[in-house]
């Protein structure tokens, strides 16, 4: 899909917004309609400021399947009042099925929220709602739908866009820390608590791995790798799967740790950080004779 997206104007009024909206491919007409409505709503509303969108359908490789996923800012001078607005605009954009709110950072002293609605026609509307000044341009992979002020005129480049030898580190240690304790949980036969571990060990690696391969967002681990065009995956992946037997958990696990130690070293030619030599020598230890004592 991505060929057929049109480019974005770096400033979109309302029309540059429905040109580009309109340019959009036939898979995505049910989210090109619901985007128009959020631009009506914004055009018409002096509350709302600007209008973001994010996620696949901004980077040109949406489908039917898509959710939105999309910021609005509101006026400072009217904030938090100004959130009732977007309820609005959200519940106009068709029959809603359920929805609800939940708090997304905050500053001075103030709280943004993420507002989820759910559509009768199954659609899926992630919409985060922050003072309009919070915003310091447009982050990377993000088309400026509406902006009234400005605010988006310009590119920014937020801290989660990227990561830092001290955050790569910390996703290191938190792997092996992870495998640690599924060596534990296998000791004392909890099997479901030893594949949550499992998981989260994976996904410090897929973290990794987006540092390695330059993935913008690393920190979403998993989608960031996969938002690379013609990624290329780590070997060994199919391995680290496990079934509920805790054979299979040990036998995955170990699969798992010869993955974190080689995406780790990856990470390493894009960042300068020390790997965390003692806490895989240790864990390789306990995950060498996991589940093979009996607990006192």
């Amino acid at each position: 899909m991505a060929d057929d997206v049109p480019a974005a104007p770096a400033v979109m009024t309302a029309a540059d917004a429905r040109a580009w909206l309109a340019g959009l491919p036939p898979a995505v007409a049910a989210q090109r309609r619901l985007l128009e409505s959020l631009v009506s709503a914004a055009q018409a509303d002096p509350v709302m400021r600007w209008l973001e969108l994010g996620g696949s359908l901004a980077r040109g490789a949406g489908d039917g399947l898509s959710d939105i996923d999309a910021g609005l800012g509101v006026a400072d001078t009217s904030w938090p009042q100004g959130l009732a607005s977007a309820h609005a605009a959200a519940r106009a954009a068709g029959p809603v099925a359920d929805e609800f709110r939940q708090p997304f950072g905050g500053r001075d002293g103030q709280q943004s929220w993420h507002l989820f609605t759910l559509y009768e026609s199954g659609l899926q509307l992630s919409l985060v709602v922050m003072p309009a000044s919070w915003r310091a341009g447009l982050p990377p992979q993000s088309v400026a739908l509406y902006d009234r002020d400005g605010q988006l005129a310009r590119p920014w480049r937020p801290d989660t866009a990227s990561a830092d030898a001290a955050a790569a580190r910390e996703w290191a240690c938190l792997g092996w820390v992870a495998l640690g304790d599924l060596a534990k949980y296998l000791d004392r036969g909890s099997g479901w608590e030893a594949r949550a571990r499992l998981e989260e060990a994976r996904a410090q690696a897929w973290q990794l791995w987006a540092v390695a391969i330059g993935a913008v967002y690393p920190a979403f681990g998993l989608t960031a790798v996969l938002d690379v065009p013609e990624v290329r995956l780590p070997p060994g992946l199919d391995a680290t799967a496990a079934g509920p037997d805790p054979a299979d958990i040990r036998r995955a696990a170990i699969a798992t740790a010869d993955l974190l130690a080689h995406v780790t070293a990856e990470a390493q030619g894009r960042l300068a950080f020390a790997a965390p030599a003692g806490l895989e020598a240790w864990v390789r230890g306990r995950l060498a004779a996991a589940g093979r004592t009996e607990t006192p």
